[in-house]
Parts: structure tokens; C-alpha cells; sequence
């Protein structure tokens, strides 16, 4: 029973973590991204690569969705700052998600893949991003792409146990 508090807790944690960023941003980057990073050396050290490497690779993600015109930040750089402590976090969270439970991984694969593209649209509403494209065809790209990346996430994971 104590893990699933804690997994409880962690995703808790992460959701109040994720609502400051989104409606804050920029007015709060230095919190975020010292949230974050410290977040990540509390990581096993064995496992923090992978949590930089999920980061780096949303990241990119995003930049690849902001450049074929899918979405757009209310920002002067193709991913702002904040964005970048919200994928560190995320990672940091997820990887030690996907070290403690016992759910498999195929099935966080799909609640990300789900998850994932709620967030951007919960993001859209309270003006953090901006779809460039109608909600359906965006969402349509996110899913996938979330899927895939957490894909291979969650393969480079297992073969590492």
C-alpha cells in the first residue's frame, strides 16, 4: 500500500508542479528550472541520464512540432526555458515512475501517449501555447509521437533491469 501513496503523491506533486509552470512561465524560470534540476540529482545516479535523455528528447519533440507548424510558444525562441524545466521534471518524475511501480510499460506507454496531448490542450486553454493548426489535427500528431517516445523510453528502461 505504501507505494502506491507514493506513487499517488509523486503524480500529485507533479501535477501542482506542471499547473504553476504552465499559468506562471516565465515569471517564476529560475524556481522551475532549480525544481527541476534538483528533482534530477535526487535521481539514483544510475538513472538520471535516462531522465536527461527523455528531456532532451521531448525537447526536441516540441521543436520538431513548432517547426512544421503544429504549435507555437509565446516565445521569442523556438522552446522557451520554462518548457525545458517541464520536460526535465517530467522525465525526472516519469523515470522514477517507471522504476518503482510494478504497472508494465506498455501500459505507462499508452497513459502517456494519452496524458501527454491533454496536457498540451489543457496548456492551449490557459494560453501557454498556441495550436496553429485545428485541435483535432494537432492532437492527431501529438499521440503518436508521445507514443514513440515513450516507446523507446520505456524499452531502453527495461533493458536495462
Amino acid at each position: 500500500m505504501r507505494r502506491y501513496l507514493q506513487v499517488f503523491l509523486l503524480a500529485v506533486a507533479f501535477d501542482l508542479y506542471w499547473a504553476l509552470v504552465v499559468l506562471f512561465r516565465e515569471q517564476g524560470l529560475i524556481i522551475w528550472l532549480a525544481l527541476a534540476i534538483l528533482a534530477c540529482l535526487l535521481l539514483p545516479s544510475a538513472y538520471r541520464l535516462y531522465a536527461i535523455g527523455l528531456a532532451a528528447a521531448g525537447c526536441l519533440l516540441d521543436a520538431l512540432w513548432v517547426l512544421t507548424g503544429l504549435i507555437s510558444f509565446r516565445s521569442e525562441s523556438l522552446i522557451p526555458l520554462w518548457m525545458v524545466a517541464l520536460w526535465l521534471m517530467f522525465a525526472t518524475v516519469w523515470t522514477q515512475l517507471a522504476r518503482t511501480t510494478t504497472l508494465p510499460g506498455w501500459l505507462l506507454t499508452l497513459l502517456a501517449a494519452v496524458g501527454g496531448p491533454v496536457a498540451y490542450l489543457i496548456g492551449e486553454r490557459l494560453g501557454a501555447i498556441t495550436f496553429l493548426e485545428p485541435t483535432f489535427i494537432v492532437v492527431s500528431w501529438m499521440a503518436p509521437g508521445w507514443l514513440v517516445l515513450m516507446l523507446f523510453f520505456h524499452l531502453l528502461m527495461g533493458r536495462q533491469k
